[in-house]
């Protein structure tokens, strides 16, 4: 079995403390093993070394958190956490016409100056189209801190979805042919899930993008919040909604 990297802030652990130091994030379960796993104040994220893009970012939102602000710092760095090789800058993006599109949202991680700053790091990004990233992308991301403020609290997932036709920015990031979201309301063990297409995407057509939680997984190879009771993940698992 390969090791797992789990870098907090420069340290590196076993797979097995990875729920116990991500604060909350991973709660719910580790979508999958990934190459590195990396804590922050604001989330978690399965960084993959061949792609340079995370498999997966998640984390855990409050009513309380969402509300939280800190200004927007726009300070894109690479993160010194991941092995020299497999570092991505933001000069990687430079001249591209691709955006550095969050995973885990900064509107979202502003609850603290040192949260936001580290949704910044690379490895929180992927290579995204603008009308993507600045349409129906940040519009899913507004509609989920509404949620969180009505419902309290909140466990989300995003990251890519490979095609295997994917071609690659800079040196070697490559580019996702769609993107996913899966969030989970723990008070009512309810979910729901979003396959977006990778090209220009308008608020009014997210509803048209609700999946299953079950089709998601499927997709990536990943099993998200594997820590419900079998018998409630699967019931959440197969629910699909028109839209909360």
């Amino acid at each position: 079995m390969k090791k797992i990297l789990i870098a907090i802030l420069g340290l590196s652990l076993s797979a097995t403390a990875s729920a116990a130091v991500c604060h909350q994030h991973l709660e719910q379960g580790t979508p999958s093993e990934s190459d590195q796993i990396l804590c922050r104040d604001g989330y978690a994220a399965g960084y993959n070394y061949q792609n340079k893009v995370s498999d997966w970012v998640a984390y855990h939102i409050t009513k309380e958190s969402v509300n939280a602000f800190y200004e927007r710092s726009n300070s894109f760095r690479s993160d010194k956490d991941v092995p020299s090789s497999f570092r991505v800058t933001s000069s990687d993006y430079s001249k591209t016409g691709y955006d550095r599109g969050h995973l885990a949202p900064s509107g979202t991680m502003d609850f603290t100056q040192q949260s936001m700053q580290q949704s910044f790091l690379m490895t929180n990004m992927a290579p995204q189209l603008p009308g993507f990233n600045r349409g129906g992308w940040k519009a899913l991301e507004e509609k989920v801190r509404e949620w969180a403020n009505t419902y309290n609290e909140l466990y989300v997932v995003s990251g890519p979805i490979w095609d295997g036709n994917e071609t690659y920015i800079g040196n070697g990031v490559y580019i996702p042919s769609r993107f996913y979201k899966v969030i989970l309301d723990p008070a009512y063990n309810e979910a729901i899930a979003f396959i977006v297409p990778h090209r220009k995407v308008s608020a009014s057509e997210l509803a048209s993008f609700i999946v299953t939680v079950d089709q998601v997984e499927e997709l990536t190879n990943l099993d998200f919040f594997s820590e419900l009771p079998d018998d409630v993940e699967e019931e959440a698992e197969n629910a699909e909604w028109d839209m909360w």
